[in-house]
């Protein structure tokens, strides 16, 4: 029965996007800048939450690859700190989002000028300290687990591939430490919020 219920779940968000994505995109290749803050808390008594510890501003990117409303990104926030940069934190997610058409002001190529996006997806981070020196190795781990978030975005079409908006995250967090993830008092959960501006360069249709 639950196996029932996802799929008709599923068909009815892909029968909600594809008439969307008439006038949005049925599949786009993206890169974007942003800046803005996170905040984050932790639920575990006696142990530091990453998110909790990283708060603050940021700034990072995010690429990603979408197909109709199934959506894999990868991003970086640099998280600032009152001595400088700080914390870096590094996702990787895979989901369904959908978009929304709003407005009546259309590109050239007859899509929407104006998107509002919404979605769910889930995946892997990991948190630093300090600024990230890359290749990441474990040694500079301050954390690593997984995330499940929700996103609601607005953004306005500058033309058929640049676009400005916001868009706000809010996330749950299971956290299994730095270093050796069997070690069970060092496992965490908590809750994020994240809210980004962002400046996005697109390749699709």
């Amino acid at each position: 029965m639950t196996k029932r219920r996802a799929t008709m779940g599923l068909a009815l968000m892909t029968a909600i996007a594809v008439p969307a994505a008439a006038e949005a995109r049925v599949m786009d290749l993206r890169l974007s800048g942003n800046a803005g803050g996170m905040f984050g808390w932790g639920t575990t008594s006696g142990t530091q939450d990453m998110f909790r510890e990283a708060s603050g501003a940021g700034f990072g990117f995010e690429a990603g690859f979408k197909l109709v409303i199934f959506d894999f990104a990868v991003s970086m926030m640099q998280m600032l700190r009152s001595d400088g940069v700080g914390a870096t934190l590094l996702q990787g997610t895979f989901g369904t989002e959908v978009d929304f058409p709003a407005g009546r002001m259309k590109l050239p190529n007859g899509q929407s000028a104006q998107i509002i996006h919404a979605g769910f997806a889930g995946g892997v981070v990991l948190g630093t300290n300090d600024p990230a020196v890359y290749p990441v190795t474990n040694d500079q781990l301050a954390d690593k687990g997984v995330i499940g978030r929700f996103r609601v975005g607005y953004e306005f079409f500058l033309n058929e591939f640049m676009g400005i908006g916001a868009q706000g995250d809010f996330g749950y967090h299971y956290l299994l430490g730095g270093q050796a993830i069997n070690n069970t008092q060092d496992h965490s959960t908590g809750y994020h919020l994240v809210g980004l501006a962002h400046f996005t360069f697109h390749l699709g249709f």
